[in-house]
């Protein structure tokens, strides 16, 4: 997993929408940063859903956490660097 991860060509700009009460929330974010530090390219950056309220109604997030991947939707709920 670490060398596909490492292997990973082209720059990656993970925003991540969360909450503060979300059960799910940290494994999602840890994931990312770790990825982080294993490729360089990758850059996660976590977002409070509660302090963004603008961004959370333009992009129309109705659940956390929520990722976007360069911009484009990547995913919601819960997953981890194996999902």
């Amino acid at each position: 997993m670490i060398e596909q991860i490492r292997a990973l060509d082209g720059d990656y700009e993970f925003e991540t929408y969360i909450s503060l009460s979300c059960q799910n929330c940290p494994e999602v974010v840890q994931a990312l940063k770790v990825m982080a530090l294993i490729n360089p390219r990758i850059r996660p950056v976590t977002l409070d859903g509660a302090l963004f309220q603008d961004e959370v109604e333009q992009r129309q997030i109705m659940a956390v956490p929520t990722v976007y991947m360069n911009g484009e939707v990547f995913g919601q709920g819960r997953t981890g660097v194996k999902a």
